[in-house]
């Protein structure tokens, strides 16, 4: 038997007193909610009730689903809970059939039953199953309003059934193959669809996609097959909370916190025209197709409130987003969409994209059903014609092809900076590469990168992390000498918050695009769904319902907010370090407890591997601050002189 156990689904107001003291009931057993009972000690639950004074009388909500993370009161962790009876039992149906929704053609017209139980071997659509079993649940008849593809909720959760709606974020990374349907359950019992239609283990976590594709299930959905949103998972990438500051005392000296911390860059000092932010935070490359009308001016106007700027991506050029930000950096993608050379003295910085971090080597795909009105005025396509790019530029091939064009861009612009955006793939002959054909600066977007669609092939098996695909960048352009010198270097990929944002820098970036967390700033509530159209926070969707959703002036100042927030908390981090700006953070600023992090990065190792290396520099460092009339040899550290 497991605790904390779930006393209600929803929390219990109760009067409190100023400054007496409450024993709050954490197990989930006392039968005088919410306060402890004496009934943790009765089994053997190893928990312990929370003693707290009252800071005023008043009414307050006690948590009873004890998921709260600001226990003894709630914050709404309850609205994720099925709606349990007390005691913590859940309804045995409907069942839990995937944790992620299923991507099923239907056909205009047609109708379709949908399976609300979760026990049909034909998921998502009914087999009677319902009846074998004393479920009470009958299946939810519906007819398909148009021919596409649409993701099927199989977790069951969703509040807009048979569509998923995200609810699946809130289920554990893999159900227990229990809970699944068509599990393989043992007896022999099974006939042999319902072998075929077992799902993974935690033992055999891949055992779902052997049998996708044994089943032939790949041909059903295209020659790349399975398409996911977003990036990797952040879990599965090395982790930036590996690497830490090390910070001034003596040696180095912190500055005082009302100390100015100069927060700018310049992008492409060597250009005619360079481009200055006021942080060193920009919106990265996210196309007006893949995210809504509403997101791409939300994110633009919130990026120019904050002083910064916001990529288009590689849909083209939305004018009411360009209008929104005076520093908009215009990417051109392969399949040139909406191109003119003479709009390119509306942008502040162009960039050619070869790849990104969750696609690069192929095509990307926009679906016909999603090529409708501005989107297709934009892309210059007619409407219902997928938009399709081609893996690489088919007119670019050599660094002098692609410096000639850059050359055009900068004569009709005035001389605005040009560069690349890149995966992190070949990085060294890549970074060449682009160099040679002049680039002010290069975007570097790392295994963790995110997309709106990608398919799974591709997201879960290439590039380089960005950790360290950002260090190996670095020393790449400082071994250039004078040809990398000067090349702002833009590292994206998995950040999500300041202290990122610093150690990147640290690693030799002279600023950061972040995705993810700007769309999370005005709404996106990490469904992992962008390529179904389902959004629920009306970003990633062209849905004219769903996008009524975001609120574009609130969501912009929140991601002002964000941004200016963010460079606040960096100028924290850089006064504790000794720096006035935040173009000083350097190497020396980190270090590791993890020596393959050390490996990776080049970031010193904070153990003693090599025991005598930090005594080394310990005796140079008393040596510099010895005063110069001393001729006194002290000798070493450290009996014995074989280091």
């Amino acid at each position: 038997m497991s605790y904390p156990k779930v006393a209600d689904n929803k929390p219990k107001m109760v009067q409190v007193e100023e400054g007496k003291e409450y024993h709050y009931c954490r197990c989930g057993l006392s039968k005088n909610q919410p306060w402890c009972d004496g009934s943790h000690a009765k089994e053997p639950t190893g928990m312990t009730p929370l003693a707290f004074k009252a800071e005023a009388t008043e009414q307050k909500a006690f948590c009873m689903c004890r998921k709260s993370k600001n226990q003894p009161f709630c914050d709404g962790s309850h609205r994720h809970l099925a709606a349990a009876a007390a005691g913590g039992s859940e309804p045995k149906y409907p069942k839990v059939a995937d944790n992620k929704p299923k991507m099923v053609q239907v056909e205009g017209g047609k109708e379709y039953h949908y399976c609300r139980c979760g026990l049909s071997k034909n998921q998502p659509w009914c087999d009677g199953s319902h009846a074998k079993e004393p479920t009470g649940i009958t299946p939810l008849a519906f007819k398909a309003e148009a021919t596409e593809q649409k993701a099927f909720c199989m977790c069951r959760k969703s509040k807009n059934q048979p569509f998923c709606d995200g609810s699946h974020r809130h289920l554990p990374a893999v159900t227990d193959i229990e809970d699944l349907v068509g599990g393989a359950k043992g007896g022999g019992g099974g006939d042999f669809a319902e072998l075929m239609n077992a799902g993974p283990t935690k033992e055999e976590p891949t055992l779902g996609a052997v049998k996708a594709l044994a089943r032939g299930d790949t041909q059903k959905m295209g020659h790349h097959g399975e398409m996911g949103a977003m990036g990797v998972p952040l879990v599965d990438l090395p982790r930036w909370d590996d690497l830490q500051l090390v910070v001034a005392q003596l040696a180095t000296k912190p500055l005082m916190d009302d100390a100015p911390v100069d927060t700018s860059v310049v992008l492409g000092p060597r250009a005619k025209k360079p481009l200055k932010f006021a942080v060193p935070i920009i919106i990265s490359d996210m196309s007006f197709g893949a995210l809504s009308e509403e997101a791409k001016t939300c994110l633009a106007r919130g990026a120019e409130m904050a002083g910064t700027g916001i990529c288009s991506g590689e849909g083209g050029m939305l004018p009411e987003e360009q209008q929104a930000n005076s520093r908009y950096l215009y990417e051109l993608a392969s399949a040139k969409f909406g191109f003119h050379l003479e709009n390119m003295r509306k942008v502040q910085a162009f960039h050619f994209k070869g790849g990104q971090g969750a696609k690069t080597g192929t095509g990307g795909h926009l679906p016909g059903n999603k090529v409708v009105g501005k989107i297709a005025q934009v892309r210059e396509l007619k409407e219902g014609q997928s938009a399709v790019s081609p893996p690489t530029f088919s007119d670019l091939k050599t660094p002098a092809d692609f410096k000639a064009l850059a050359d055009q861009v900068r004569e009709v612009s005035g001389g605005i900076p040009i560069g690349f955006k890149i995966s992190a793939q070949h990085i060294e002959k890549d970074i060449a590469f682009a160099v040679e054909a002049s680039a002010d600066y290069i975007i570097i977007d790392g295994r963790g990168g995110g997309t709106g669609a990608a398919p799974l092939i591709f997201r879960d098996n290439i590039s380089v992390p960005t950790i360290p695909a950002v260090a190996r960048a670095r020393r790449c352009l400082d071994a250039m000498g004078d040809k990398g010198r000067g090349v702002t270097l833009v590292a994206t990929g998995g950040l999500r918050l300041p202290a990122d944002f610093v150690k990147a820098l640290c690693l030799g970036a002279d600023m950061v695009a972040v995705s993810n967390s700007a769309i999370q700033s005005i709404g996106c509530v990490a469904a992992r769904m962008c390529n179904t159209n389902l959004c629920p926070a009306g970003i990633a969707t062209q849905d004219k319902d769903l996008r009524q959703k975001l609120d574009v002036t609130k969501g912009a100042e929140q991601l002002k907010n964000f941004l200016s927030g963010s460079a606040g908390l960096m100028s924290v981090l850089a006064r504790a370090c000794g720096h006035a700006r935040l173009a000083d953070f350097c190497l020396d600023d980190l270090t590791t407890w993890k020596k393959d992090m050390a490996d990776m990065t080049g970031v010193s190792y904070g153990g003693v591997a090599d025991p005598f290396r930090r005594i080394k520099e310990l005796e140079a460092e008393l040596a510099r601050l010895k005063p110069a009339a001393s001729n006194k040899d002290d000798g070493p550290l450290c009996p014995g002189d074989n280091y």
